[in-house]
């Protein structure tokens, strides 16, 4: 029996990892530390379209795996070196389709002995984008800082601020942000573990409209205001979920919040469960909802 395209984008990446989950039952002996992912997220509004009407669901399949190397300076500070290679599969929209590779340099001082040392980290990182749409193809330069504190056996938090820009081949891709975020995670036991968290997005992002619409926007159909902010953005027709389809760069704001539930499938091996919600508005006051359902696996060597 063949499965269809859709089906094979969700239980390929797991059965690869799986795969390698089942031949490797102890942490292989190497001078770095690998981690593999696959995950299948269902995407309510992975358009992120401000009409209901244009609204377009579908699983996007996601796979990475990342090399890193731990090397310690003085006490308490360490250089964490990293490189990853992640491939981005839309089935239903493949013109959405992308692979990434990236490298990355933390610094991380813990100030203190034991578990319950608080942990602050700097991070700085460039990555490079190839994308089917010829836009959003480009270079992402990103920084970071994040602390992070243990204060009992089962409750830990961190906090995170970070800045990202995509220097893109066209301007509706070229975004550029910032996020605060934090989270807390609670233990129940060495098997399961829940984190809840939110943050906010300052900057731009990029969306997505059908040709009607963009066309009822920019003739002043959806209020002046509206058609006074999108005639002065960049855009330009991608046909990124359809024929005639634009894809547009806004700046506003996204607020949004996760609950995530990750049981353990042996010492190196999680089965994270996650749910997301974003809420974004931009400065003409237009909104954007979407809903995201991960199912992810996670193998560390």
């Amino acid at each position: 029996m063949r499965l269809p395209p859709a089906l094979q984008s969700f239980f390929l990446p797991l059965f690869l990892l799986g795969a390698a989950t089942c031949l490797h039952a102890e942490p292989l002996r190497l001078p770095f530390t690998a981690r593999l992912e696959a995950s299948n997220t269902w995407a309510s509004n992975i358009s992120r379209s401000s009409a209901q009407a244009n609204w377009r669901d579908s699983t996007r399949a996601d796979t990475s795996v990342a090399v890193s190397l731990l090397t310690p300076l003085i006490t308490g500070v360490s250089l964490i070196t990293e490189a990853d290679a992640r491939t981005e599969f839309v089935p239903r929209y493949t013109r959405n389709n992308a692979f990434s590779g990236d490298g990355h340099l933390e610094l991380r001082w813990k100030f203190g002995l034991g578990a319950f040392a608080p942990v602050l980290s700097t991070q700085v990182g460039l990555a490079h984008r190839e994308a089917r749409i010829a836009g959003d193809t480009g270079t992402r330069a990103t920084g970071a800082l994040r602390l992070a504190k243990r204060f009992t056996d089962a409750w830990r938090a961190s906090l995170t601020g970070d800045w990202s820009q995509l220097y893109a081949a066209h301007a509706p891709f070229d975004v550029r942000a910032h996020r605060v975020l934090g989270s807390l995670t609670y233990d129940f036991n060495d098997t399961w573990q829940l984190t809840y968290g939110r943050g906010s997005l300052f900057g731009d992002f990029t969306a997505h409209a059908s040709a009607a619409v963009w066309a009822r926007s920019l003739a002043g159909q959806l209020g002046p205001e509206v058609a006074k902010y999108y005639n002065s953005v960049s855009y330009e027709t991608t046909d990124s979920y359809g024929p005639g389809w634009v894809t547009y760069r806004v700046t506003g704001r996204s607020d949004f919040w996760w609950l995530e539930l990750a049981p353990a499938l042996g010492r190196n091996t999680s089965l994270p469960l996650r749910y997301e919600s974003t809420y974004s508005v931009n400065r003409a006051g237009v909104t954007y909802r979407q809903d995201l359902w991960t199912l992810g696996l996670l193998r560390r060597f």
